[in-house]
């Protein structure tokens, strides 16, 4: 009976059916029929589970395309039993997002409009905040903002405000979160290292140039440009390291200066490289 019971409720009902088990005694006879029961059971709740599965499926499309909702009796009832759900789980989400740092979303005017708040952070500290209303009368729309003029808003939207809502929030909030981290490097190496002067940066601060004073046996000015090719991510994809002296430029020690600025923040590199005697 072990054997049987490992197959499951329904392999051992379909052996049945074949002929293949024949009751040995009343007990087992009696065992077979619970069995038989809890199988119909459970196949029932598997069809329910489907069915609730291809509504809230059509529910969703309805409300995305902005279609109207059933208003027939138990129809409707069940519609909004079920948008109930899964308000609830959005709700879930919306904490979630809330506890890592990326952001809430609140219902308002009596759901015409959803307010969008996104929150920046580095290294455990809160930065900026920004915010943004949307308008979901008909199709979502961005009714007004104060995203950054450096942030391609307009273009996250064309991909996923209409087709995935939960992709262009998080595709804005990675963005937003890059980008603050990338200002807060700069401002935190005026900050602690003032022998370091940022000669260039843009407003994306997705291109920043260096100008290192370097010390030791051959020392000179040396300037290290880090590109961010990825807006998604704080730290850089390419470093380069330039200076008149090809010598100091090419050293060993330099080419472990430009490893340690592509594996952590800029100012924490820079503090490691004075510590370590690379600059003054």
């Amino acid at each position: 009976m072990d054997d049987l019971t490992q197959q499951g409720v329904l392999g051992h009902l379909m052996a049945l059916e074949r002929g293949s088990l024949v009751p040995k005694d009343p007990n087992q006879s009696k065992k077979l029929e619970t069995l038989k029961v809890t199988a119909v059971t459970h196949r029932t709740k598997r069809d329910q589970l489907k069915r609730q599965v291809e509504e809230i499926k059509i529910l969703k499309d309805q409300i995305k395309s902005g279609l109207p909702l059933d208003d027939d009796g138990g129809s409707a009832e069940l519609q909004r039993s079920l948008l109930t759900a899964w308000r609830m789980q959005l709700k879930d989400l919306q904490r979630a997002h809330h506890l890592i740092g990326g952001y809430d979303v609140v219902e308002c005017k009596e759901g015409r409009s959803v307010c969008v708040c996104f929150h920046t952070a580095f290294e455990g500290v809160y930065l900026d905040t920004y915010n943004m209303e949307l308008d979901m009368t008909q199709t979502v729309q961005i009714a007004r903002h104060n995203i950054p003029p450096s942030i391609p808003l307009e273009r996250f939207a064309k991909q996923n405000l209409q087709k995935d809502f939960k992709a262009f929030l998080q595709t804005l909030s990675q963005n937003l979160n890059a980008l603050a981290a990338r200002r807060q490097q700069i401002s935190l190496i005026k900050e602690l290292v003032g022998s370091v002067e940022v000669m260039e940066s843009n407003l994306l601060c997705n291109t920043l140039v260096l100008m290192c004073k370097a010390q030791g046996e051959t020392s000179g000015v040396v300037l290290c440009t880090l590109q961010y090719r990825d807006l998604t991510h704080y730290l850089p994809r390419h470093v380069c390291i330039e200076s008149e002296d090809k010598t100091l430029s090419e050293s060993e020690q330099w080419k472990k200066n430009q490893m340690l600025f592509l594996e952590s923040p800029a100012h924490t590199a820079l503090l490691t490289m004075k510590r370590m005697g690379s600059i003054v």
